[in-house]
């Protein structure tokens, strides 16, 4: 039931691979883009971050600016090589002992309208807009949108290939191995689509504006069938080489309490027992305070709650943030910081003990099968409820979205 196309991408010259790629644009700070841009002439970051703008300038001027940027990236700075033929990329990434790999390859925006490309957040109308103009204008995708199959029987197809050499292996200086392999084999490539056809959906693990851009897109240029611009950008992972961590939280104040007052409220919420450390299991919340570690047992949840509801982010809003500590919009409370689980638990006791949190809550992640029931049912997840690895990189598999390009 699921689509895939095989395409002839644009990607980094092999010598200059560990140089172009690089984090999601967003993922750095003002200070960071500064040093990656003066730093590094190879960085994709020159494509993304023209130089020369203003930042007043029109969008539209900006835009224009970027598919410049990238046809003398790819053009007169030679940094950049074509496929010959249409290929699959099989990619891997090992980051902190996370090992993950996937299928980087065309999505059907068809696929998404029919609900069998399944989200679990909600997308701002804007947002959409504003990405499906940007990539109109640039012509290309850069950027891979993450999804996860429920199971894995069709990653035995693609595992001989990662016995082969790859044609990049490098570690980037955040200690991330990466390693890519084009597939142009026809007759892989018709097991693979054979095999997806019997698969009936695709999760949303990152980047559901990406996708939901995508397909604005292909609606603005009445893009279907085989056009280019009726495909999204993806890298299709099985469910287990999807790595789902917790997202933890911590609050700058306790809304007037002291410590001993803010535990025996906790006590009022659920089962509250101190601990010799962290303790986090389904329905069980660590909670680090000056005083030590405590465990919150959550009461069960009400048999008509749906499955966002249930799950233990909700449930520490339900019964603790909002109630206890006034915190009723987590996504925007300057209260509360989000920690992820990438991070560990000395991150949560150091900042407790620096004064830079009254109280650090440890959650215990997320599973897959309760992101695919919370997208089955066409729910919504709490903010900042799950860390996804593998984070992908912008610039190592460039999809043209233009028949011409």
């Amino acid at each position: 039931m699921i689509a895939l196309r095989p395409f002839r991408a644009w990607r980094p010259v092999a010598d200059k691979a560990h140089l172009v790629a690089s984090r999601s644009y967003v993922s750095y700070t003002e200070e960071q883009l500064a040093e990656k841009l003066q730093g590094n002439p190879f960085t994709f970051l020159h494509v993304i971050h023209p130089p020369g703008l203003s930042p007043t300038c029109p969008r539209d001027e900006r835009f224009r600016a970027v598919r410049t940027a990238f046809d003398r990236f790819r053009g007169e700075e030679e940094n950049m090589q074509r496929d010959e033929r249409p290929c699959f990329h099989l990619y891997e990434q090992r980051a902190r002992g996370i090992a993950s790999f996937g299928l980087i390859a065309g999505v059907s925006v068809a696929d998404y309208h029919a609900g069998r490309i399944k989200a679990h957040e909600q997308t701002l109308a804007a947002r959409e807009d504003l990405f499906a103009e940007y990539l109109d204008t640039i012509g290309i995708n850069a950027e891979p949108v993450l999804l996860a199959t429920p199971g894995d029987d069709w990653a035995a197809l693609i595992a001989p290939v990662a016995t082969t050499r790859p044609e990049y292996d490098y570690t980037t200086t955040d200690r991330v191995r990466h390693r890519l392999w084009p597939i142009d084999d026809p007759a892989l490539h018709k097991a693979l689509l054979a095999a997806f056809a019997r698969i009936p959906a695709l999760y949303i693990a990152d980047g559901h504006h990406r996708m939901a851009s995508s397909a604005r897109l292909a609606a603005r240029r009445g893009a279907r069938d085989e056009h280019p611009a009726a495909w999204c950008l993806a890298c299709i992972v099985p469910r287990s080489q999807l790595h789902i961590l917790n997202f933890d939280r911590t609050v700058a104040g306790l809304n007037g309490m002291d410590e001993a007052a803010f535990l025996r409220a906790l006590g009022r919420t659920g089962r509250l027992r101190p601990t010799n450390g962290p303790e986090a299991a389904p329905g069980v919340v660590a909670v680090r305070t000056a005083g030590g570690w405590h465990a919150l047992e959550l009461p069960p949840p009400p048999p008509t709650y749906g499955p966002a509801q249930r799950l233990d982010p909700a449930r520490l809003g339900e019964l603790v943030l909002a109630p206890l500590l006034h915190v009723h919009n987590p996504r925007t409370d300057p209260a509360v910081d989000f920690v992820p689980g990438t991070h560990g638990t000395d991150e949560l006791e150091r900042r407790v003990a620096n004064g830079l949190a009254a109280a650090a809550f440890h959650l215990h992640p997320v599973g897959f099968d309760e992101l695919m029931a919370v997208a089955d049912a066409g729910a919504t997840m709490p903010p900042k409820s799950t860390w996804i690895e593998p984070k992908l990189r912008s610039g190592l598999v460039v999809y043209p979205l233009d028949p011409d390009r």
